[in-house]
């Protein structure tokens, strides 16, 4: 089967199995194909929306459906959730394409909506709905911009923290533990430039920055990206402390006068 053809039948299956079952109430997909972003590396993101203490016997009628197009040669139970009031699920196929992966979900019905965002989620491929409630919603925009408002406040405080612990380690001769605040340094610049050219994914991280950050902000990401040693760390460190106050200072002057509230 081609990769377009072997998510089909993954996708069927699973459809098949759960449609009639009694306490599911609606199964889309989202991801790559709800974003259109499907390629031939793309995986397949089922949501499946259902109360959680359906969970375990969900989950197993998923498993026979998979079983039934293939062999399951890994599974990983995602604890905890990442998300409130979900159940998750990844799956690897014997025989599927390079890269591929069952990404399964249940969300109850009162949390579907973080997942049916529009700018967020995209448009969702709905396999079946009984609610009626499957469809993209528009973005709270407010309450997103809050929540940015919210995290510059917080990365503000972290990092000079951050900074200072890089050094601490340097000095003491641990490289190892001196990249671990590098790193969070870098996933808040990421945030930063997040906030400034994809402000409605902001929160994304390293997801997508090469397709919807501009050219400029991902050759800055590349220059502190890679790190030779720790003399290199200790010259990157500085550099990247600086470019990501400098980053904060952009976007903290472009928000609204007073501290962000809810």
């Amino acid at each position: 089967m081609t990769p377009a053809e072997y998510r089909t039948a993954i996708g069927d299956a699973v459809c098949a199995a759960l449609v009639g079952r009694a306490g599911v109430a609606a199964l889309w997909e989202g991801g790559s194909a709800a974003t259109g972003r499907l390629d031939e590396y793309s995986d397949i993101d089922v949501v499946i929306v259902a109360a959680l203490d359906e969970a375990p016997a969900i989950f197993d009628a998923v498993e026979r459906a998979l079983s039934g197009v293939d062999r399951i040669v890994h599974a990983w139970r995602v604890e905890p959730p990442p998300f409130r009031d979900t159940a998750q699920r990844f799956y690897f196929l014997a025989g599927a394409p390079r890269f591929f992966a069952v990404d399964c979900v249940i969300v109850t019905e009162a949390a579907a909506a973080q997942f049916l965002e529009l700018e967020r989620h995209g448009e969702p491929r709905v396999l079946f709905d009984r609610t009626g409630n499957i469809r993209a919603l528009p973005l709270d925009h407010a309450s997103l911009a809050v929540r940015r408002a919210q995290r510059v406040v917080q990365l503000q405080g972290a990092v000079p923290v951050y900074r200072m612990l890089v050094e601490k380690e340097l000095v003491r001769g641990h490289p190892l533990e001196a990249l671990g605040s590098y790193q969070a340094l870098l996933r808040a610049l990421i945030e930063v430039l997040g906030m400034r050219h994809r402000p409605d994914r902001f929160d994304y991280g390293w997801r997508y920055v090469e397709s919807e950050l501009p050219a400029d902000a991902q050759a800055l990401i590349r220059r502190y990206a890679f790190v030779a040693d720790g003399t290199a760390l200790r010259q990157k460190s500085d550099h990247l402390g600086a470019e990501l106050t400098r980053q904060l200072e952009l976007v903290s002057a472009s928000l609204p006068a007073g501290p962000p509230s809810r």
